[in-house]
């Protein structure tokens, strides 16, 4: 009886202990989130976001099925036939995956994480507070290289940078207490 309670200490133990270690664990601490602030900062001292590297929070998912226009066909009888069917096209950002701004608007970052080279509008991040959001159309479609896929995943992702950005940035402040008229 009593082998039989250490063995089930020790599972319960090891089973724990690897659900606390991940083979993609990101260490947050490494990180911070990219708020509005931190762009202003950034520009105020011109600091391009193109050479800003930024990062992922959540895995971003996104799927379309595609039909192949070649495959369609119509019988003499007008009917609508498929010979080989659909494909499916998926896309997976892990979190914390290195991206790039392509390109910025007022409120506005797109951003890529495609290491072909071949995004030339990357994945659009909204402001909405003080954060970056992933921008998600209605009733969870995504927008991607001029096609529209569905979000498996990835709806609240943000913007992330690595702490030590936040050497590179001289950021001055103070609070005026106010002047008063000379009596």
């Amino acid at each position: 009886m009593n082998l039989i309670k250490k063995l089930f200490v020790g599972v319960l133990f090891i089973s724990g202990f690897s659900a606390c270690t991940t083979m993609n664990s990101v260490p947050l601490s490494n990180y911070t989130v990219f708020t509005e602030d931190l762009r202003r900062d950034l520009e105020a001292a011109n600091i391009s976001l193109t050479k800003v590297q930024f990062f992922n929070d959540k895995s971003i998912n996104i799927r379309r099925e595609v039909t192949d226009p070649n495959d369609i066909k119509v019988n003499p009888e007008g009917q609508i036939t498929m010979s080989n069917g659909k494909s499916i096209q998926t896309i997976n950002v892990l979190p914390f995956t290195p991206g790039v701004a392509l390109s910025t608007g007022d409120g506005t970052i797109n951003v890529s994480w495609d290491d072909t080279q071949q995004d030339t509008k990357g994945m659009k991040f909204n402001l909405s507070g003080q954060n970056y959001f992933l921008d998600v159309l209605p009733n969870n479609k995504f927008d991607y290289k001029e096609r529209t896929f569905d979000l498996q995943s990835g709806n609240g992702t943000r913007l992330f940078v690595k702490k030590d950005l936040l050497k590179q940035v001289k950021n001055e402040r103070e609070t005026l207490k106010g002047r008063k008229v000379n009596q």
